[in-house]
C-alpha cells in the first residue's frame, strides 16, 4: 500500500468502510418481503413479494399484522409510512381461522438473500478493487484509467448499497440511487477520453456535463421521499428510467460513432467495449429494468441480473494482464455458431427438466434454467476448441502442418503460367502432404443420352480399377467432394456440363484412412485447383487470341485489349491479396497467439528458446504476407489517393535500395481513378528496375502536371542499355509493361539510354478527371 497515494487510497478506503456498513445492515435481517393495508384500523398483509423471506413461510394475503418486534403496528414506520415490511426481528399475524403465528426473521431459510444481497457482493467489491489498484499501478498517469476507476467502484457501490436500500436503509437508498446512474454516467466520460487517443469524438464536452446534473437529480429526488414517503415508488421508477434511458444513449453512442469511425484504428477498441457493455449491462437492462418501468413486472430477479456485471472486471483483468485486446471478431464469429449449437439443447433439456423432473417450477426459475444452461453450453465449446488445439498441436510436422503447406504451395504456384505446370504442382503436393503412394489427374466424360461416364484422359496409367470409377454417378459430386475406394480416394477439382475433372490418390503409405484436418485440406486444394486450372486456361485462351490479333503493321495488339488486360490483371490481384489476408495471414496470427500462450506455461529453457525462434520465423512469414498483400493491392490507393500511396511507397523503397533517391510530387496533380492505379503501377516498376537492374547511385523522379497533362520524369545515372542495338529487351527491366500501360490510355512516352550513360524517361498523358 506504500505505492499508492490518495487519489486511490481514499475512494477504495471510503467504499470499504460503506460496504461494511452496507453489509451490517443486511447481515440484520433477510428481506421480509410483505405489504400491508389498513383495514377498518387494522393492518392486513395485501401483497407477498417472490423474493422476500414472507413469500416461502406459512404467511397469507388477508392474515392481520398484530405485532412487529415486539410493538404495535402502529408504532413501526414501516408499516405506516411505507406499508412495506422491509426488515423485522420477529412479528405476529393472525390467520384467517383466527390462529394466531408468530415468526422469527432469520436467514437460517432463506440462504439465497445470503449469498445474492451478501456474499456475491462482496465479492464483487473484493474483485473491483484488485482490478481498480492494478490499473492504477499499471497506467496511473493516465486520466482515462483514473476515470475507469472511478466507474469500478461506483458499480461496486451501487451493487453493494442494493441489500441495505432493499431493507429501507436511508443512506444505502441513497447511495444506492445516485451510484446506480453516476456508474454510466463515469463509464460515458472514461469511453470519451479513452476513444480520443483514436482520434474518436465519443461524445461532446458540454454534453458530458449536463449529463453529470443525473446523479444529484437523483440525490435530491431522494430527499424529496424522506419528507413525501408516497413519492417512493414514483423515485425507483425515477431511477430505473434514467438508468435505461443512459444506456439506450450509450448504445446510439457506438452505432453512431463506430458507422463513423469503422475505418479507425480504433474501431476494434470500439467493437470489444461495446461487446464487454452489452455482456454486462443489457440483462439487468432488458430482464429487470424496463420491464420493471413498462409493465411493474420484471423477468428477472435484480439480485440475478446484476451477477452479469461481474465481466466487466473479469474482461478487464484479463486486458490489463495480457496488455492486448481481445480478438473480438473471432469471439463474435465463433459466438454466432455456438449459439446456434446451444440453444436447441438448452432449451431441450430445460422443457424436460421443467416437465418431468420438478414440480412447481415458476416461471423466472425456468428461464434462469435456461440462461445456465445455454451460457455454460457456449462456454464448454469455447473451452473443447481450446482443449481440442492444444492438443493437435502437439502432433503436429512440418509434413502434417497443413497451413503451412498451404502457404508454401501458394508461394511455389504463382509465378507458374501454365495449366500443365499448376496441376503437376497439385499433384506433387499432394502427394508429399498426404504421404500417399502416387498421385494423378483424369477427366471423366458422360456418354451422350446415358448415365454413364467413362475415363476420358489420364495423365498416366493409373492404379485404380477404371470399372470402379466408371461405375460413380458422378453427376451428383461437386467441387471437393471426396470419393473413397477400397484403396485409395478421388476428390473433384473441376465441374463442366457432361464432363468431371478428378485427381486420384492411392492410399497412404502408412495404410492410415485420412483425418479430419486432411479431409478440409484436400476439400480448401480442390476449390484452389479448380480455380487457378480455369483461370490459367481462359488466360492461355486470352494469349492465343491476343497473337491472332496483333496487327501485321505494328505488331501491336489493340488498346482495348490491353485495358482488358490489365484490369483482369488488377483484379486478379486484389483476389488474391484478399484471399491471403482473409485466410492464410490470419492462420499465422492465431497460430501466434496460441505460441504466446505455449511459451507461459512452458518451464522447460529448451522448450522457450525453440518457440522464441518458430516465433520469429513466423513474424518473418507475416511481414513477407503482409508485403506481399500490399504490392498486389495498394492499401491506401482507393481510401486516400495516389499521393498518400507513392509517399508510402517511395519511404519503403529508400530503407530498402542503395542509392540516393529523390522525388518531386506536384501538389495539383489530379488524376482520374485508371489513371491512379497506371501511375501507381508505373512508379513500382520504375523503382524495382532501378533497384535490380540500374546499378545506380542516384534516381531522380519528377511527377507533376501542366493543365490537362501529367507529366512523370525518370532519370539515373546506372549502367544504361544501348538502344541501338536490335538485341536489347526491355522485358527483362519492366519496362515493356510501362510501354503497354502507358499505351493503353493514349499516352506518351519517350526513353533515352545509352551504354554506361544512365537512362531517362519521360511519360506524357492528358488526363480524363475533371
Amino acid at each position: 500500500m506504500r505505492h499508492l497515494d490518495k487519489k486511490i487510497l481514499i475512494p477504495v478506503v471510503t467504499v470499504l468502510i460503506f460496504m461494511f456498513y452496507a453489509s451490517y445492515i443486511t447481515i440484520q435481517s433477510p428481506l421480509v418481503g410483505f405489504g400491508v393495508k389498513n383495514e377498518n384500523g387494522n393492518w392486513v398483509v395485501d401483497e407477498l413479494h417472490e423474493d422476500g423471506w414472507a413469500y416461502n413461510q406459512d404467511i397469507e394475503t388477508g392474515d392481520i399484522l398484530l405485532k412487529i418486534d415486539g410493538d404495535c403496528p402502529e408504532h413501526n414506520n414501516q408499516v405506516t409510512k411505507e406499508q412495506l415490511i422491509r426488515a423485522a426481528e420477529n412479528f405476529t399475524l393472525i390467520g384467517k381461522n383466527g390462529e394466531e403465528k408468530t415468526f422469527s426473521v432469520s436467514y437460517v431459510s432463506e440462504t439465497k438473500q445470503l449469498f445474492s444481497h451478501l456474499l456475491f457482493p462482496l465479492v464483487y467489491l473484493l474483485l473491483t478493487i484488485y482490478v481498480a489498484l492494478y490499473i492504477y499501478r499499471k497506467q496511473k498517469k493516465e486520466l482515462s484509467a483514473l476515470v475507469l476507476i472511478q466507474f469500478l467502484l461506483c458499480i461496486a457501490l451501487a451493487y453493494g448499497s442494493a441489500g441495505a436500500s432493499s431493507r429501507g436503509d436511508i443512506v444505502g437508498r441513497v447511495v444506492n440511487g445516485v451510484t446506480l446512474v453516476g456508474c454510466l454516467v463515469f463509464y460515458i466520460q472514461f469511453l470519451k477520453i479513452f476513444l480520443e487517443r483514436f482520434e474518436i469524438t465519443f461524445i461532446s464536452q458540454s454534453s458530458l456535463r449536463k449529463l453529470f446534473i443525473l446523479p444529484l437529480f437523483v440525490f435530491v429526488a431522494n430527499l424529496v421521499t424522506l419528507f413525501v414517503p408516497t413519492w417512493k415508488n414514483t423515485r425507483t421508477m425515477l431511477e430505473l428510467g434514467i438508468f435505461s434511458l443512459l444506456l439506450i444513449l450509450i448504445i446510439a453512442l457506438f452505432i453512431k460513432n463506430y458507422s463513423q469511425y469503422r475505418d479507425k484504428p480504433g474501431s476494434q477498441a470500439v467493437k470489444l467495449l461495446v461487446f464487454l457493455f452489452v455482456l454486462a449491462f443489457i440483462p439487468f437492462t432488458f430482464l429487470y429494468a424496463i420491464p420493471a418501468v413498462l409493465f411493474s413486472a420484471p423477468i428477472m430477479n435484480a439480485e440475478i441480473a446484476v451477477m452479469f456485471l461481474l465481466f466487466i472486471p473479469i474482461s478487464f483483468i484479463y486486458l490489463q494482464l495480457t496488455e492486448r485486446l481481445f480478438d473480438i471478431d473471432y469471439i463474435l464469429s465463433r459466438f454466432k455458431y455456438y449459439t446456434v449449437l446451444a440453444f436447441p439443447f438448452s432449451a431441450l433439456i430445460c422443457g424436460i427438466i421443467s416437465i418431468f423432473l420438478v414440480e412447481n417450477i415458476s416461471v423466472e426459475e425456468v428461464f434462469l434454467i435456461f440462461i445456465m444452461l445455454f451460457v455454460g453450453n457456449i462456454l464448454f465449446l469455447y473451452i473443447k476448441e481450446r482443449i481440442d488445439y492444444r492438443n493437435r498441436k502437439y502432433m503436429f510436422s512440418v509434413r502434417g502442418n497443413l497451413q503451412t503447406n498451404m502457404y508454401t504451395f501458394f508461394q511455389k504456384t504463382k509465378d507458374a503460367n501454365k495449366v500443365q505446370i499448376v496441376i503437376n504442382r497439385i499433384l506433387s503436393e499432394m502427394e508429399n502432404t498426404l504421404n500417399v503412394k502416387s498421385a494423378i489427374f483424369i477427366e471423366m466424360h458422360q456418354q451422350e443420352s446415358s448415365s454413364v461416364w467413362k475415363v476420358h484422359s489420364q495423365s498416366s496409367e493409373t492404379f485404380m480399377d477404371l470399372l470402379k470409377l466408371e461405375a460413380v454417378d458422378w453427376e451428383y459430386e461437386s467441387i471437393g467432394n471426396i470419393f473413397t475406394f477400397l484403396k485409395g480416394f478421388a476428390v473433384v477439382v473441376g465441374s463442366d456440363i457432361h464432363v468431371k475433372k478428378l485427381i486420384l490418390c492411392d492410399e497412404k503409405k502408412t495404410g492410415m484412412k485420412l483425418k479430419n484436418d486432411e479431409k478440409i485440406w484436400i476439400e480448401m486444394m480442390a476449390y484452389f485447383a479448380n480455380v487457378v486450372v480455369e483461370n490459367m486456361k481462359l488466360i492461355e485462351g486470352l494469349v492465343e487470341q491476343i497473337d491472332e490479333l496483333k496487327l501485321q503493321e505494328t505488331n501491336e495488339s489493340p488498346k482495348w485489349l490491353s485495358k482488358l488486360l490489365f484490369a483482369l490483371s488488377e483484379k486478379e490481384r486484389a483476389n488474391l491479396s484478399n484471399d491471403l489476408h482473409d485466410s492464410i495471414l490470419q492462420e499465422q496470427l492465431q497460430l501466434l497467439r496460441e505460441m504466446d500462450s505455449m511459451y507461459k506455461i512452458v518451464d522447460d529453457q529448451a522448450i522457450k528458446d525453440k518457440l522464441n525462434e518458430m516465433k520469429e520465423q513466423m513474424l518473418d512469414n507475416v511481414h513477407l504476407i503482409r508485403e506481399t498483400c500490399m504490392e498486389l493491392r495498394p492499401p491506401l490507393l482507393s481510401e486516400q489517393g495516389l499521393k498518400v500511396s507513392l509517399h508510402r511507397l517511395i519511404r519503403q523503397t529508400k530503407l530498402r535500395c542503395n542509392f540516393l533517391l529523390y522525388v518531386s510530387i506536384g501538389e495539383n496533380i489530379q488524376p482520374s481513378k485508371e489513371e491512379e492505379l497506371i501511375f501507381y503501377r508505373i512508379f513500382q516498376e520504375l523503382l524495382t528496375n532501378a533497384m535490380k537492374h540500374s546499378n545506380a547511385t542516384e534516381v531522380n523522379i519528377d511527377f507533376y502536371q501542366v493543365d490537362r497533362s501529367i507529366i512523370l520524369q525518370y532519370e539515373d545515372d546506372g549502367v544504361g542499355v544501348d538502344l541501338t542495338n536490335e538485341g536489347y529487351s526491355f522485358s527483362s527491366m519492366g519496362l515493356v509493361g510501362i510501354k503497354e500501360r502507358i499505351r493503353s490510355i493514349d499516352g506518351n512516352i519517350e526513353i533515352i539510354s545509352s551504354k554506361g550513360q544512365g537512362m531517362k524517361i519521360r511519360i506524357e498523358i492528358e488526363t480524363e478527371a475533371k
